[in-house]
């Protein structure tokens, strides 16, 4: 009886026991999509700028590093971005330590972003930037915020 139950506890592990399970989501083919994000000209590091393709498909986004620099992940960190013309949206992305390994619990220590960026950015709906990933991809995909 025991190795009845064990098979049967295994299956259910194996299989989830669960009427919700769902397949592994779509895979989205991608080319490289890098760039730069500019506010004035200048470099803008800490934000989190994704791409929105027009036909409803999934969004890529990366994090601008100390050079404003971004790697655009779709389906994984950094695969790229789906080509086509994209909606762009612009958000501050607080580190998530204190720079000394620490995670930052409290949301109001966490570091203030370096500007203020109109609120319209924050949306595809609102933001009236785009930005066009070529078929062989870029790796100099420019956004500037005026």
């Amino acid at each position: 009886m025991k190795a009845n139950s064990f098979v049967v506890i295994l299956t259910c592990l194996c299989a989830g026991c669960s009427s919700d399970y769902s397949p592994q989501a779509e895979v989205f083919a991608t080319v490289k999509a890098e760039g730069q994000l500019l506010f004035k000209g200048k470099p803008l590091p800490g934000f989190l700028v994704s791409l929105h393709p027009a036909d409803g498909q999934r969004t890529a986004s990366g994090v601008t590093d100390t050079e404003g620099r971004f790697t655009l992940g779709t389906n994984t960190l950094g695969d790229g971005a789906i080509v086509g013309n994209h909606k762009v949206s612009v958000v501050w992305q607080p580190p998530e330590d204190d720079g000394l390994g620490s995670t930052v619990d409290d949301p109001r220590k966490l570091p203030k972003a370096p500007v203020q960026l109109p609120p319209a950015l924050s949306s595809p709906d609102t933001s009236k930037l785009t930005v066009d990933v070529p078929e062989g991809g870029s790796s100099q995909l420019k956004i500037e915020i005026p």
